[in-house]
């Protein structure tokens, strides 16, 4: 009988030993899920606080390409150039398995703002005009594919 209290209890401390390393496993993983969780949503936050950063400065860029203001149209340009180099480091709403597609479009962005930077330095309101259209359309393509 005496053996059998103590297996029993041996038992109850081994159960509840599990139960308590069951429930500290749960917590953590859980811990570990909301912190996922945050760092996901605060990526996400990043990359939505840089896509308003540049469409800001490509509004900029856009008026004081109209009234050829080139100074301003320099900066701004310069400004979203700056802000899409951290768009590397993003993961796409929709698509998120074509991210190597996504860097293309990336790549073709940043060659188009810098194409147009070029234009705006040499004063060519032509060739700024079209780039502005290329590069407005690299936008949109983007978005109808990743937003």
């Amino acid at each position: 009988m005496r053996s059998a209290a103590v297996v029993a209890v041996f038992a109850l401390v081994l159960m509840y030993g599990a139960a308590v390393f069951a429930h500290e496993e749960s917590e953590e993983s859980s811990s570990e899920m909301k912190m996922e969780e945050m760092m996901k949503n605060m990526d996400m936050k990043m990359q939505h606080e840089t896509m308003r950063m540049i469409a800001e400065h490509w509004a900029e860029a856009r008026e004081a390409l109209k009234e050829k203001e080139w100074k301003e149209a320099e900066e701004a340009v310069e400004e979203i150039t700056e802000a899409a180099e951290g768009m590397k480091g993003f993961k796409p709403h929709r698509n998120a398995d074509r991210f190597e597609y996504f860097m293309n479009k990336h790549g073709l962005f940043i060659k188009r703002l810098k194409d147009l930077g070029r234009a705006i330095e040499s004063k060519d309101a032509a060739a700024a005009g079209r780039l502005a259209e290329a590069v407005q359309r690299s936008c949109n393509q983007c978005h109808a594919m990743f937003r």
